[in-house]
């Protein structure tokens, strides 16, 4: 198997976890994990860890822009966010749901307990909550903008109390209206 990445190394047998197997470049230090062994692996593990605090840890920041090729079977790579508002993708082949993990990556995953969880980034719901994270951290920025902090946190004060509150139409009515006395 060759380094879907620097093509001409051969992957090295390695042991990531607990006896996870994996493949290892020996250049770029890419990992490949075979989908089946993986999945084996954490079928044996006693209990899924709870993810740690983002930014506990750094973010690598390797990842080669070029189309990856799954050393098993030779089907393009397709990336998948792992984290929302950050540079984070892995690599998963389609066909053999092998995974290329990018220099540092699998330590990146430790260290936030998510190395147990890494079928479930290729899922829609997870896929779905990262372009929800990632659309809601735009817009409140774009609040924070065009509002500035002080307002955009009074607004938000007021949102907290307007959304649950049993006349919320009626409130909003009269905050709306260019004179509520009028008649």
């Amino acid at each position: 198997m060759n380094c879907p990445v620097c093509k001409t190394f051969v992957l090295e047998t390695v042991t990531l976890d607990d006896g996870l197997p994996a493949y290892r470049c020996p250049n770029c230090t890419g990992v490949w994990l075979n989908g089946n062994e993986y999945l084996r692996w954490v079928m044996a593990r006693p209990n899924l860890l709870p993810a740690a605090e983002i930014t506990d840890a750094p973010i690598p920041t390797v990842d080669a822009d070029t189309v990856k090729l799954c050393p098993d079977c030779g089907h393009m790579l397709r990336r998948f966010r792992v984290i929302p508002n950050v540079q984070f993708w892995l690599d998963r082949c389609g066909h053999c749901h092998g995974v290329w993990l990018d220099r540092q990556e699998w330590d990146a995953l430790v260290a936030r307990s998510l190395h147990d969880k890494v079928n479930q980034f290729f899922t829609q719901p997870w896929q779905t909550h990262m372009q929800r994270a990632e659309s809601t951290a735009r817009f409140e920025q774009l609040y924070r903008d065009k509002f500035g902090d002080a307002d955009y946190a009074r607004l938000r004060e007021l949102d907290a109390w307007l959304r649950p509150h049993p006349q919320r139409a009626m409130l909003l009515a009269y905050l709306q209206s260019n004179d509520p006395y009028a008649v």
